[in-house]
Formats: C-alpha cells, sequence, structure tokens
C-alpha cells in the first residue's frame, strides 16, 4: 500500500473516531421527522383542571409541550433573539433560555443538560416539558391519567380529615400546587353510596339513597385524574353534585344534604345537640336540627311552636284556635281541650302541666289551660286591650306582662259623632305582675314612668326590662332591674337590640360604635358585665342554651334570617 493510501485511510478512521455516537445524518432525520409529525391536543390536568395542551412525546417517551403556550400556563414571558437564536421564557427572577435541538439550556445563568433537546414542530418551538416546569418551580406526573401539570410546586400525596356530618372523616388526597383533589371512593364512602367504574365511557358514577353524580376521565374543564389506580376530583364538585354542601371555617365542614335553607328564626333549645327552628318558606313550620350534623330530623306542622320546659312538648293553636300539643318523641300532634277562641304567647309551667297565654281577640284575657284535662280557667279579664309580652317566674307564682291603657276620646256632642280631643295621660306601656298565689289574683303596675318598656323578663328574684325615652330617638336605652319594689339601673352606656336570660344571669346584645356586634353577660341586679363574643357580623337575635356555654343567634342574609351557633368563640352556621 502507498504512503499516500496509509495517509488517506488513517484520516478517514480519524474522523470516524471523532464523530458523535449519532450521526449527523441520523439527527436530521430526526429532527426532520419530528418537524413532519403531527401534532395534537393532548388533554392534562394543570392544576387540578383538564385543558387541553400541543404536546406530543418523541424519542424514551419524554413530553414536549409547545413553548408558547407553556409560558402563558407558567405566567412566563416568551421571546426569541433572532441574532443569538435563543428563546427565553422568564417570570419573576427565573430565566431559562433554550436553543432548537441543543440539550444543554441556560436556566438562572448556569448551564443545564436536559434529557431531550428542544424541536420546531411546525414552525414552533416545542420543548422537554419536566426540566421547563421544574425551572419554574412546578412539577410534571407522568404517571397519572390524565397527565399532571403543577405549575407551583410539587404534586404530592397525603392523607387529611374533613368534617362529614360532624364525624372526622379520612381521605386520600392529591396537592396539586396550591389546589388539592379528594379521593372519589372516599367520598362515596362518606356519603354512603356505591362507586361504579365505566372503562369505555371512562365515566365514575357514585350513586345510591336517591343521589347520583358521575365525573369524566379526560373530559376537558373536568377535575378527576387517576393517580395509582386510585381517582381524584375537586372537593366543591364532589359535593354538589351529591347534593351536599361545605362549610368553609377553620376547617371544612361537608353537609351531606345540603343545610336547611330559607328564613330561619327563634332558636328554641331542645338539648346541647338539638334545637327547634322556625323555618319560614310558603308556610311556616318548625324543624328540629342537629347540630354536629346541621341535619333536619322532623318537621313540625306550626312555625310558632312553644317548647315545653321538660323539652318533651311543644304546643300550637291552629287558625281555628284549637291548642295542639306534640309529643317530640313521637312527633304526633293530638287537640286538647275545645275551646276556640284566639290563643297567643303559649307559656308553660315549670312542671310543663299547665299552659298560660292571652285570650281572645284582643289579647284582654289572660288564662290557663290544663294540658291533661283540657280545662280552661280565666286569670286576668280586666278588659284592658292588648296585652303584651306574656312571662312566667322560674317558681311558677308569678305572672308578668305588659300593658297600657287606651286613650280617651273626648267628643263635641253627646252623640259621639266628632272628637273633639284625645287624652293619653295614662296610656304610655307598663309592666304588671300577678301574683297566682293570691285568691284575687289582681295584677300590680310595677313601673309608671312614661317610656316604653320591652324586653322584660323574671331573673332570678329580679325583674329586667330594656327602658327607651320616645321623646329622645339619640338617648341610649337603660337596661333596669326591678328588686323588692326598688328600681335601678344595669347598664347606661351600651347600645342594647336584644335581651335574653338563663335563670339570673342576664344576656344583652350590643352594637358597638364600630359597627361590630358583641355579647355580655352580668348577674341581675349586678351590672358587672363581661364581653362573651364579637364579631363584625350583623346578629339580631340571641337565645343562650339551658345546657351549656353556646348561644343560638340570629344572622340575617340576603336570602332571609340565618341560625348560627356560638361555640368556642367562633359562629357556625346551623341554617343557611
Amino acid at each position: 500500500m502507498s504512503v499516500k493510501k496509509v495517509l488517506a485511510h488513517t484520516l478517514i478512521a480519524s474522523a470516524v473516531l471523532a464523530s458523535p455516537l449519532v450521526s449527523t445524518t441520523t439527527w436530521n432525520v430526526e429532527a426532520k421527522a419530528v418537524e413532519k409529525q403531527t401534532i395534537q391536543k393532548t388533554n392534562w390536568s394543570v392544576n387540578g383542571t383538564v385543558i387541553p395542551i400541543s404536546a406530543t412525546t418523541i424519542s424514551g417517551g419524554n413530553w414536549i409541550i409547545a413553548a408558547p403556550e407553556l409560558a402563558k400556563l407558567l405566567g412566563a414571558t416568551y421571546s426569541y433573539d433572532k441574532k443569538e437564536k435563543t428563546y427565553k421564557l422568564a417570570k419573576k427572577g427565573a430565566v431559562v433560555q433554550v436553543k432548537a435541538n441543543d440539550k444543554v439550556a441556560v436556566i438562572n445563568g448556569k448551564k443545564v443538560t436536559m434529557n431531550v433537546a428542544p424541536k420546531m414542530v411546525n414552525n414552533t418551538l416545542y420543548v422537554p416539558a419536566v426540566a421547563i416546569v421544574q425551572a419554574f418551580g412546578g412539577q410534571l406526573q407522568t404517571n397519572a391519567s390524565p397527565i399532571l401539570l403543577s405549575t407551583n410546586g410539587n404534586v404530592q400525596t397525603k392523607k387529611v380529615t374533613l368534617s362529614v356530618d360532624g364525624q372526622a372523616t379520612p381521605f386520600d388526597a392529591i396537592a396539586i400546587g396550591q389546589k388539592t383533589l379528594y379521593s372519589l371512593s372516599d367520598m362515596a364512602k362518606a356519603f354512603g353510596v356505591a362507586m361504579n367504574v365505566d372503562g369505555k365511557t371512562k365515566t365514575i358514577t357514585l350513586s345510591g339513597k336517591g343521589k347520583k353524580a358521575s365525573f369524566l376521565l379526560h373530559q376537558q374543564g373536568s377535575s378527576v385524574v387517576k393517580v395509582n389506580g386510585k381517582f381524584y376530583a375537586d372537593l366543591r364538585g364532589m359535593v354538589t353534585k351529591l347534593g351536599g354542601e361545605i362549610e368553609h371555617g377553620n376547617s371544612l365542614f361537608i353537609a351531606t344534604n345540603g343545610f336547611l335553607k330559607g328564613t330561619n328564626f327563634n332558636p328554641q333549645w331542645l338539648s346541647n345537640e338539638y334545637v327547634i327552628v322556625t323555618n319560614e318558606n310558603d308556610e311556616p313550620v318548625s324543624k328540629i336540627v342537629h347540630i354536629p350534623s346541621r341535619k333536619v330530623i322532623a318537621t313540625l306542622e306550626s312555625g310558632d311552636l312553644a317548647l315545653s320546659p321538660d323539652k318533651k312538648k311543644g304546643a300550637y293553636v291552629d287558625d281555628n284556635g284549637q291548642l295542639f300539643i306534640v309529643d317530640l318523641a313521637t312527633k304526633k300532634a293530638i287537640p286538647v281541650g275545645t275551646d276556640d277562641d284566639v290563643k297567643v304567647e303559649l307559656t308553660w309551667s315549670p312542671d310543663s302541666s299547665i299552659i298560660y297565654f292571652f285570650k281572645g281577640n284582643n289579647s284582654d284575657v289572660i288564662a290557663s289551660i290544663n294540658v291533661q284535662t283540657g280545662e280552661v280557667t280565666k286569670i286576668v279579664d280586666d278588659k284592658v286591650k292588648y296585652k303584651s309580652d306574656l312571662r312566667l317566674s322560674n317558681d311558677g307564682t308569678k305572672l308578668m306582662y305588659t300593658a297600657a291603657k287606651e286613650a280617651k276620646a273626648n267628643y263635641t256632642d253627646d252623640s259621639k259623632t266628632e272628637i273633639d280631643s284625645i287624652d293619653t295621660t295614662g296610656t304610655e306601656p307598663q309592666l304588671y305582675v300577678v301574683d297566682l298565689t293570691t285568691a284575687d289574683k289582681k295584677p300590680t303596675a310595677v313601673t309608671t314612668d312614661t317610656n316604653n318598656k320591652t324586653f322584660s323578663f323574671f331573673a332570678g328574684d329580679a325583674i329586667v326590662y330594656l327602658s327607651a325615652n320616645p321623646d329622645d330617638e339619640d338617648a341610649l336605652p337603660v337596661l333596669k332591674a326591678i328588686v323588692s319594689g326598688q328600681e335601678q339601673n344595669m347598664a347606661t352606656t351600651m347600645n342594647i337590640t336584644y335581651v335574653a336570660t338563663k335563670g339570673s344571669i342576664v344576656f344583652v346584645l350590643v352594637e358597638e360604635k364600630d359597627g361590630s356586634y358583641s355579647i355580655y353577660r352580668a348577674t341581675a341586679p349586678q351590672a358587672q358585665w363581661t364581653r362573651i363574643f364579637n364579631t363584625k357580623t350583623t346578629i339580631t337575635a340571641i337565645a343562650p342554651s339551658p345546657f351549656g356555654n353556646e348561644i343560638a343567634v340570629t344572622i340575617p342574609t340576603d336570602e332571609g334570617e340565618k341560625i348560627a351557633i356560638v361555640m368556642n368563640n367562633k359562629l357556625i352556621d346551623i341554617t343557611k
């Protein structure tokens, strides 16, 4: 072999040894194949919502995604430097620079070798999804169906506990950035329904107990994903489709049957777990609500139910004046007596054997009825009309009410055809007490001033009431206490809007100067007030529990009034 031929073979061998493992010809073939590849929209779950993305896989199963779309998803800017032939994605200090067909990227000023190189497909740059997403603080999970993309933070599986109908219930969940998806099978178990998966239609159905909800995998706008053989979905979507509701507080509360809606007021405590509320939609009714679960366990016919002290019975009067007693255990109502006159402000005796009430169209008579025999007895029949605010002392020996004498009309002639003047002297409302232990049961006035009197109660040995000057709208109302015939002030500097009692303890609702609402308590007749709750939420009424420290409150909303419970210094909605 000549020297020239040996030299030629050596040069060829050197050239081969110096060449890359993948020849330029092979690389160009792959690049051209990618350029001609048909890109289709692929559904990915991005931050918990399925959306279509322009993406495809190349050698090794690596995903590449259209750079302009990825930049938009990441909230980054996207630009091209013609001189350097460099593409740049930038967001809040994070900068990624790449070139087509070059695995080496510059990420925040440092060179990083990616698993695959960016490709040009149909004149659009496609970049390796995993590397770029990670560079901007996100994560891609390709073993999920559909693929999970978190633009902010890692995809993490975790165990959580939710309150379902008041019961602590464990759930499997996955966190995708700032959003959490919850196990569909765990939700089915919590609602007590069955779960069925249709592989052909990719439909997951939860059904049972009159509930049915369907969820589609891979559908745009859906939140459903499958990770490690388990399906997850958005919490609100699952609960709402199954007919439940969610309350957001310090922790999530799920009411599987939803919350009682409509106008709800007048809460009465049955026990530490149950309240009766008046629910008014078309016709007012009474609903028994289980506080821990928010479930309505019974509906009673009348919305004006008077609860007995032993919490075993309720009383109401129908439109015909007939008194009914409801057994709260059986929910059955039976008529008592045959008297069909108007009866209002039903008030039970402490032993739940007698009910007192105002009788007649003008509420001018105070009477009682024996719950067992139906016998009606008149107690006060003094012809004074429009008595109101009937109260019974805790020992059952005294009745109290508010009444005002009618104004006297002076006429111009004996035939009384034309009024000359009206004498209103002595027509101001006064509080009257009837001692039921006396033979004559004669009402005795315990107030004499000209102020309006509201929220009158027996509180231990005292009588408390709210006094307001009708001629001075700017003057604050005064809470007064009467003990052994002597009157004294309990509160003079608070804007009291509601008063309630529990034994000798007085609770007042106060609108503060800053617009917030506070609940204070004091032991009558003392004026040593303690603020026990404050909120910016408007409150219109309060009902302290006789069983504990909880207080039911009434709150106005755009849809009507709702009931909440002050519990552990927080407002917990019981109705909506």
